[in-house]
């Protein structure tokens, strides 16, 4: 692991969110001392009830106290005015954050530092930073979201990736994306957390809402999002009616197309401590995500979460999905999905779930924070040696 650093981290997601960027803040701040910054927004403004709720949900956000989740971690969310794509309003931000960073770097006497960007909306006030280093985490292909400006956020995408020391991607897709502005793009795949999704194999322990659910349980969990493909997990409970889908997260699309189907139940969000007793009981389990630009350069996590406890998985085509092929069910399109699905369900004390456990227990996050931790050492090598 580094060691003796301070790190500067700008979040795709709010602290609170176990992704990756907070989890690997809270392993490297066991040896080093991190600043976790909110999003500062990347979403255009508009009319519809969804996007003005979500504005004022980021409104009682922005500028609440720092808070200290340990001695070497300070979360804050500075105050921005949310037009993030307004070029008057952009300036007016950037003389914002200019004077809250410089009176909290200050005070914690946080020099010098890594400026870790993990969302291309900080752009726009990176120049105004003085670190010895920067990494570019990138986790997703941020311009194909629905929510953002798209060019914009390529451009904006383009300065932090050429500015980085370092670029780390979730996804090969993510990393040939950006490997034309820095050769120094690396493929970082998501972590797990092994020893907590694996916690519950041995466990006699049901949920309370799975007890009246008969088995074989077809199961996702995850945001009910637009990555889905609704279409598919209609499919999927009309072909099978003897069995039931389970569908945890939280709902964040429109679920008419499958809500009133008998065997499908959406539980809604359920704490991530209690997950592994819910994938316990799941005979299948799904990656329904549509195949789009989007998805694929995703690198879903629920894979290796899944892969735990040795599960069945079915997933449609997405690059990272298929260099795992061997231990898992790979849907060439829906129909094949639905037909591989069946397969799952006969599966029966398979030799596979030894294999899926092991694979999975060698993604855990000590190993994983030592392969960022060994990347960022040689890039840091690099740069101190290069030629001026």
């Amino acid at each position: 692991m580094i060691k003796g650093k301070n790190i500067l981290c700008f979040g795709s997601e709010n602290w609170s969110y176990p992704g990756f960027q907070q989890t690997i803040m809270r392993k490297l701040s066991f040896a080093n001392r991190i600043i976790f910054v909110n999003p500062l927004g990347s979403r255009k403004v508009t009319m519809r009830w969804s996007q003005l709720n979500f504005y004022l949900k980021r409104l009682k956000m922005i500028g609440a106290k720092k808070f200290a989740p340990t001695s070497n971690i300070t979360v804050c969310s500075p105050w921005i005015v949310p037009l993030v794509y307004n070029r008057a309003i952009t300036k007016l931000n950037r003389h914002i954050i200019r004077v809250q960073f410089n009176k909290l770097l200050s005070n914690q006497n946080f020099k010098p530092y890594i400026l870790w960007i993990g969302t291309p909306a900080a752009a726009f006030c990176m120049d105004m930073f003085d670190p010895e280093f920067i990494v570019y985490h990138a986790v997703d292909r941020y311009s194909q979201f629905s929510f953002v400006d798209k060019n914009k956020i390529c451009a904006y995408e383009k300065k932090v990736a050429q500015k980085a020391d370092v670029i780390l991607c979730t996804s090969d897709a993510i990393r040939n994306d950006l490997s034309g502005y820095n050769k120094s793009a690396f493929t970082v795949t998501h972590a797990v957390d092994f020893d907590h999704f694996n916690s519950a194999l041995e466990s006699g322990v049901i949920p309370t809402d799975l007890k009246t659910i008969s088995k074989p349980i077809i199961g996702y969990f995850g945001g009910l999002s637009e990555r889905l493909n609704y279409s598919l997990l209609k499919k999927i409970a009309l072909r099978y009616t003897n069995a039931n889908i389970v569908l945890i997260g939280k709902k964040l699309h429109d679920l008419g197309y499958i809500e009133n189907l008998p065997n499908v139940h959406i539980l809604g969000f359920r704490d991530y401590d209690s997950l592994p007793s819910y994938l316990k009981h799941f005979n299948v389990c799904l990656i329904p995500y549509l195949v789009n630009e989007l998805m694929l350069g995703v690198d879903p996590i629920k894979l290796r979460e899944y892969l735990c406890q040795g599960k069945p998985v079915v997933s449609t085509k997405l690059p990272e999905a298929e260099k795992l092929k061997p231990l898992l069910f790979l849907g060439e399109n829906e129909e094949d999905f639905v037909e591989k699905v069946g397969y799952a369900l006969k599966e029966n004390g398979s030799s596979l779930k030894k294999d899926r456990i092991r694979l999975a227990r060698k993604c855990d996050w000590p190993n994983k924070t030592e392969e960022i931790s060994k990347i960022l050492t040689q890039a840091f090598q690099r740069k101190i040696t290069r030629p001026c």
